[in-house]
């Protein structure tokens, strides 16, 4: 009998009476209509407004799904990130598709996704260590400091040719360029 009923998961219960969940296999685009997908939506948005504003700041509604194009969106409440630079979480807008269920978060275009610390400061931190030779002082930790190194330099060997010889601060502009987070992990 199965308690969990659902296209991903099947349950049974193991000897000795212990429940245990095990992943159905899914073929490639036969995921349910009803299961929700989750994008990022860039804005431009002033972080200290949002700070100071919290949940009262008056965020624009996307004009269709980015996903569907659907002419109509929810609200559906708000999430909570954090920000360098700021003691506390900040909520960020959603919205939700009733056409294809994708739930659509709003997030500032001064940040990459995921990250908590703005382009600019990044781009500056690796500016200072690449020229200087030495990390800035900065309330940012030197592990986060060297984590976006290795990743640009992981980015810059992966993404760009193995010509590629202009150093690795025109490749983090050339990457930015393309649409691609220069210090993120995911390759």
């Amino acid at each position: 009998m199965d308690l969990i009923r659902g296209p991903f998961f099947s349950s049974r219960y193991k000897a000795g009476g212990e429940f245990c969940k095990t992943p159905r296999p899914v073929q490639p685009g036969s995921m349910p209509h009803r299961y929700a997908i989750h994008m990022i939506y860039f804005v431009s948005v002033l972080l200290k407004d949002i700070f100071e504003q919290g949940k009262n700041y008056p965020w624009g509604r996307p004009e269709v799904c980015p996903r569907c194009y659907h002419y109509k969106l929810w609200g559906h409440g708000f999430t909570a990130r954090y920000f360098h630079g700021f003691p506390c979480c900040l909520y960020l807008k959603c919205y939700r598709c009733p056409n294809c269920r994708c739930v659509i978060t709003l997030r500032p275009d001064t940040h990459f996704s995921r990250i908590r610390s703005s382009k600019e400061t990044i781009r500056s931190h690796l500016e200072q260590r690449l020229k200087q030779g030495r990390w800035p002082r900065s309330t940012l930790s030197r592990s986060c400091l060297r984590h976006w190194l290795t990743n640009l330099a992981r980015q810059t060997l992966a993404r760009l040719t193995d010509s590629w010889k202009e150093g690795l601060l025109a490749a983090f502009d050339r990457l930015l360029a393309t649409g691609v987070t220069p210090v993120g992990k995911i390759i």
